[in-house]
């Protein structure tokens, strides 16, 4: 990769995504980078009118210089060979990243051509192995959030339980409402022996009604339910803040990784009914660092070293290819 010499520093832009979690990864990544960063859409049929676009952008974004170009793209929709495809339009600037959350077994040949591949899952000479998947978290928005909301959670009767709920993903439909039943069933343990509170939400993949099953098996301990359609980042952010010690559905590498990240004991739910082989694959990961334990009918609080996965993707682009601009 080659850089104008009057500009080094780079243009960042993410490639859009509809499914959350992944966009959140690749901004996370963006935002952590330092540079801003800008948006561009999901490639379409026409891959020629796709790279005149980015190359007009590109143009106009340079404005008049020719500075290193990032695109971060991952797992989501099928993007990897028309990404692969815009080094033709950008030859000596562009450095492709790939945030890898699950692979299938089956990887796409043009993988091998990206610049830097980030997953749990893969090693080798371009890829950095990760435990868990990256996210956008810092701890300055987590501080933010612990001041922002701290009049509410301070209220709250201690060890407070955050019970992140994930749901049926693309491969797996197993969260049923008798699987909702079962899982209740294990939090209240949890939740009877150590007391406090819990403080429960759910995310845009819990079926409805099992997560009214959920909730109702839980009814006796008198849960603070809230729905992810009515929260604002900076609560859920408070909530991994404030909260003691979590519980997390394992179908949910965002919400798994991210409450590792704060450092405090998550208990992760691997029922085979309800997550994918990856998702055990993946957050065995997080269990070998020693920051998840599975969910059982005891607890014993631990410590660790807190992964921080998208910190070292960071740290890896700067030491593989932006080292001049530190």
């Amino acid at each position: 990769m080659t850089a104008n010499p009057i500009r080094t520093t780079p243009l960042v832009w993410v490639v859009d995504s509809a499914y959350t979690g992944e966009l959140h990864a690749r901004i996370g990544l963006a935002e952590r980078l330092g540079f801003g960063y800008g948006l561009i859409p999901i490639p379409d049929d026409d891959p020629i009118a796709y790279g005149q676009m980015l190359q007009e952008r590109y143009r106009q974004e340079g404005n008049g210089y020719r500075p290193p170009l990032l695109i971060i793209s991952g797992t989501g929709e099928e993007t990897t060979e028309q990404i692969a495809n815009l080094r033709h339009w950008f030859p000596g600037q562009l450095l492709t990243i790939y945030l890898a959350s699950i692979l299938p077994d089956e990887r796409h040949p043009r993988l091998a051509e990206y610049d830097l591949i980030a997953s749990p899952q893969l090693s080798g000479n371009n890829i950095i192995t990760l435990v868990g998947v990256p996210h956008q978290l810092t701890r300055e928005n987590l501080t933010l959030a612990y001041q922002q909301h701290a009049d509410y959670f301070g209220t709250l009767p201690k060890p407070i339980i955050g019970v992140l709920v994930g749901g049926n993903t693309r491969y797996c439909d197993g969260f049923t409402e008798t699987h909702a039943r079962h899982l209740a069933e294990r939090v209240a343990k949890t939740g009877n022996a150590l007391g406090g509170c819990l403080v429960i939400t759910n995310s845009r993949r819990t079926p409805a009604p099992a997560l009214a099953v959920f909730l109702d098996g839980l009814s006796g301990l008198n849960p603070h339910f809230f729905d992810w359609r009515q929260l604002d980042n900076t609560f859920y952010h408070a909530l991994l803040a404030h909260a003691d010690l979590f519980i997390v559905t394992g179908d949910s590498l965002s919400m798994c990784s991210e409450a590792a990240f704060t450092g405090k004991p998550l208990l992760v739910d691997l029922s085979n009914t309800a997550t994918e082989c990856y998702h055990r694959q993946i957050v065995g990961g997080l269990i070998e660092h020693g920051a998840a334990r599975l969910l059982t009918d005891t607890f014993e609080p631990w410590s660790y070293t807190p992964p921080d996965p998208t910190g070292a993707v960071v740290n890896e682009i700067y030491h593989r290819f932006l080292e001049d601009l530190n």
